[in-house]
């Protein structure tokens, strides 16, 4: 017996996993060279948390705000998490303490800002990267999760899903000197068809009522209308 389930609709996430994915290779490869130690990194696809999904992820966490041309991005770690990052910041492999120093802080600031500089394929070039205490509304959200040195989440936050940004928008005067092939065609008349298809090379074609209009092409568009004639010794086309 089947069973029919009412219909309902499920926000998703535009972000591609692709993007992501370049960013938890990124992260992954600073993050060993931070700590001097083999990295490894766990990606959990985007999402979009509800209100309620957003409270728990942001309870009494530490975040980083990255702004970047093309999304601004927000860094979450929880207590545990931090603490975590931190003490391998110095060689360590798990945390003495949830509550961080002063010194382990700085640490901890120098390490996400190195993770920060990954997210270029979605916040656009280099990110800048600061603390901050309200994040304000998000949408998408994912998380990588750090297997080694040491066992710690980064959340990631997006305020909207990114959108590209063209390196640079062409203008009317970056085509400007370009070289373009002009074409001139004119209607000469009407001939019968067997007249066409006997003529042959040195055969003159006459052109009735004597010049006639043309119309001005390039790549098979048409750009102007006029009349063809003689300027001094060279043929000419009159734009009407």
């Amino acid at each position: 017996m089947k069973r029919v389930r009412p219909i309902r609709f499920v926000q998703r996430s535009l972000l591609p996993l692709g993007a992501a994915c370049v960013v938890a290779n990124g992260v992954r490869e600073a993050l060993g060279a931070a700590v001097a130690a083999e990295a490894a990194v766990r990606l959990f696809p985007p999402a979009r948390p509800d209100a309620q999904g957003w409270s728990v992820i942001l309870r009494d966490a530490r975040v980083y705000a990255l702004c970047g041309p093309s999304a601004d991005a927000v860094l979450i770690l929880r207590t545990e998490d931090a603490a975590a990052i931190a003490a391998a910041a110095f060689g360590e492999r798990e945390s003495v303490s949830p509550a961080l120093s002063a010194l382990e802080c700085a640490a901890l600031d120098r390490v996400m800002a190195i993770l920060a500089a990954q997210f270029g394929a979605i916040c656009g070039g280099a990110p800048r990267v600061e603390r901050m205490t309200e994040p304000g509304q998000l949408a998408t959200f994912f998380e990588l999760q750090i297997e080694r040195p040491v066992r710690a989440r980064v959340g990631v936050g997006l305020r909207r899903d990114p959108v590209p940004i063209p390196d640079k928008v062409l203008r009317e005067d970056d085509l400007a000197d370009i070289p373009m092939t002009l074409r001139a065609r004119m209607e000469i008349g009407r001939m019968p068809a067997a007249a066409l298809a006997s003529l042959e090379p040195g055969d003159i074609v006459p052109i009735g009522g004597g010049l006639g209009r043309a119309a001005l092409t390039a790549a098979g568009r048409t750009l102007a209308l006029g009349e063809v004639g003689v300027s001094g010794n060279r043929y000419a086309l009159e734009i009407l």
